[in-house]
């Protein structure tokens, strides 16, 4: 049980870092924390992790770039602009919806599900975010709440639940359009933080449905 909490709360860090990310414009003490130790280790660790060592080989890269550009905090926050503030055909905004398909009734649906989905788990983003239920930060926030809800179930059965929670979010929302994102987010991103990000983020979403997939049943056996 020590093993499957300290592994619920790395997981949750992960997709809290990764929602901040894609949330809003860093700041520069923001860009500063990734020239720091606990920044350089945690990407270190990661990078032990056999599927995710070139991902985080190339986000070293740009980091290492983005830490020496000229005027950075500006010019990160003019890509973040144009990736995912502008028109979808010229970057690649993060919301679900507009990876579903194109007829206008399909568009919505995720983001109807998205809203039924927080409403139906009590859960109130309204405070952090000021974006539609599917965009991308607000399903990788929720990802991390329902994993620290399965960390202090106080039963196998209350467990079973939140794990079915993020398996049904993973695999019904996140999975099921983050390829077409990051696929878009590369190709807009010239400068290839935000790129490279979403690269590492992708190996991460398949790693944890393995990791789902394997906890389960175990969790179902206690």
């Amino acid at each position: 049980m020590q093993e499957f909490m300290a592994t619920s709360e790395r997981r949750a860090e992960l997709y809290w870092w990764f929602s901040t990310l894609f949330a809003a414009e860093l700041s520069d003490p923001q860009i500063a924390e990734y020239d720091s130790y606990d920044v350089r280790s945690f990407l270190k660790s990661l990078s032990t992790l056999d599927p995710m060592r070139d991902a985080v080989a190339e986000l070293n890269d740009a980091i290492a770039r983005l830490l020496v550009r000229p005027d950075r905090q500006l010019e990160l926050a003019a890509d973040f602009a144009g990736l995912f503030l502008v028109d979808p055909k010229q970057g690649a905004l993060p919301y679900e919806s507009l990876y579903r398909g194109e007829a206008k009734l399909l568009m919505q649906a995720p983001m109807a599900e998205m809203q039924a989905r927080l409403a139906r788990l009590g859960i109130d983003v309204s405070d952090k975010y000021k974006e539609p239920a599917d965009h991308l930060a607000i399903e990788l926030d929720l990802m991390g709440n329902l994993i620290i809800r399965a960390a202090e179930a106080t039963t196998a059965s209350e467990r079973e639940q939140w794990l079915q929670e993020q398996e049904e979010l993973l695999h019904h929302h996140l999975l099921g359009w983050f390829a077409d994102f990051e696929q878009a987010c590369r190709k807009a991103d010239k400068f290839g933080f935000y790129g490279a990000s979403a690269r590492l983020l992708g190996v991460f979403l398949h790693m944890d449905a393995n990791y789902l997939n394997l906890v389960k049943p175990a969790q179902t056996a206690d």
